[in-house]
């Protein structure tokens, strides 16, 4: 009984495509498998990306605080110089001796000097936070394409609590980039 049953069994699976099935499913298993891959590596640089991020989150934030000191410290220099400028001009009519005036153009000249060495540290502070800027519109889509991959190995099945996120490719520095010719 066993024999006829074995045999019913297997003519039944032939006939209804089960080696088919067999090899579609063992193709899809390959493709579930090579998307795991690709999930665990985008997952690792992912990882990699955050600790990067999280290193240079503390240093932001510094630059953020040191620009608006420095921002105020400017404008304070500013209106310095605004008053000294107004002094040095209105005050050689009013019996000013050559000495004050000389003594005050020097003052100018020491402010308005400090005044451009502020604007240079700004300058240094501006591209830094551009460089950020970058950092983070880099990581926005590296992210969108890791949930699109992860959206991908869901449909087709793999790992059903697949993470939506992804690493980041630092763009390059467009100062430091070679120039094109």
């Amino acid at each position: 009984m066993s024999r006829v049953r074995d045999s019913m069994r297997s003519r039944l699976q032939r006939s209804a495509g089960f080696d088919q099935l067999k090899k579609r499913l063992a193709k899809a298993e390959a493709r579930l498998a090579r998307q795991d891959e690709r999930l665990k590596r985008q997952s690792e640089r992912l990882h990699r990306q955050r600790q990067l991020i999280d290193e240079i989150r503390l240093p932001a934030l510094r630059a953020q605080i040191v620009m608006e000191i420095l921002g105020a410290q400017i404008s304070a220099i500013e209106e310095r110089l605004e008053d000294l400028t107004e002094k040095v001009h209105t005050g050689a009519g009013r019996g000013v001796t050559d000495d004050e005036t000389a003594a005050g153009r020097t003052l100018l000249d020491e402010v308005r000097e400090e005044h451009r060495r502020i604007r240079v540290r700004f300058g240094v502070v501006t591209r830094y936070e551009e460089r950020l800027r970058r950092l983070e519109s880099a990581l926005a889509e590296e992210m969108a394409a890791a949930a699109e991959l992860a959206r991908e190995a869901g449909l087709n099945g793999a790992l059903a609590n697949a993470p939506t996120h992804g690493a980041v490719d630092i763009p390059e520095d467009p100062e430091d980039a070679p120039a094109s010719p």
